[in-house]
């Protein structure tokens, strides 16, 4: 398959598009990943293409999942940071353990993360999208393939298995171990330092 510099406009859309997180998430304002210009730029494209019927953006939800638990945990990590020092705990993780209420300060990030997602719009993919033919795989072997062949973290694989069994094989990310999975038309942006 193809590697394809998501930042140039006259690239065309494939008809169909997993999305992973890492893009999804230089979409919120303030994001720090020096590529939100050409993320934007993308996405802009990306909206017109799905108003037009051209292209339709999939929604996995083990990218939603990990979308989320990046909001949540930073929202975590900032309010550790913020305590005396002296009084807080060993980490962040322990702190939420230990009052996991704080956690209610992310809600209002994930709220405005959703807001973001429905502008796009994308499709969320239900169980139910993902039935897989008689000769396939298991889940748990596709997800084995995509750690051991491509060397990926079980999330980013779990996303690839998962977009393989919706038979789109054009995924869109930020994430630069992608760039080695040889099965996906992968749109990301090239030459990154």
């Amino acid at each position: 398959m193809a590697l394809c510099d998501l930042a140039d406009p006259a690239l065309p859309l494939p008809p169909q598009l997993v999305l992973d997180s890492s893009l999804l998430l230089a979409l919120r304002p303030g994001d720090d990943n020096p590529h939100v210009c050409a993320v934007q730029e993308f996405f802009r494209r990306l909206r017109q293409q799905i108003a037009d019927y051209q292209t339709m953006a999939w929604l996995l939800m083990p990218v939603l999942q990990k979308c989320y638990h990046i909001i949540l945990t930073n929202s975590l990590r900032r309010a550790w940071a913020a305590m005396d020092p002296v009084l807080r705990p060993p980490n962040w993780l322990v702190m939420y353990k230990r009052e996991p209420e704080l956690l209610k300060a992310g809600f209002s990030e994930l709220l405005e993360f959703d807001e973001i997602l429905a502008m796009i719009p994308l499709t969320p993919v239900q169980p139910e999208d993902l039935v897989t033919r008689a000769d396939a795989s298991p889940l748990e072997e596709r997800l084995r393939y995509f750690i051991t062949v491509y060397s990926l973290l079980p999330q980013d694989a779990l996303i690839l298995a998962e977009a393989k069994a919706l038979r789109v094989l054009a995924v869109a990310t930020l994430d630069q171990d992608w760039q080695r999975v040889a099965e996906f038309d992968v749109y990301t942006i090239l030459n990154a330092a």
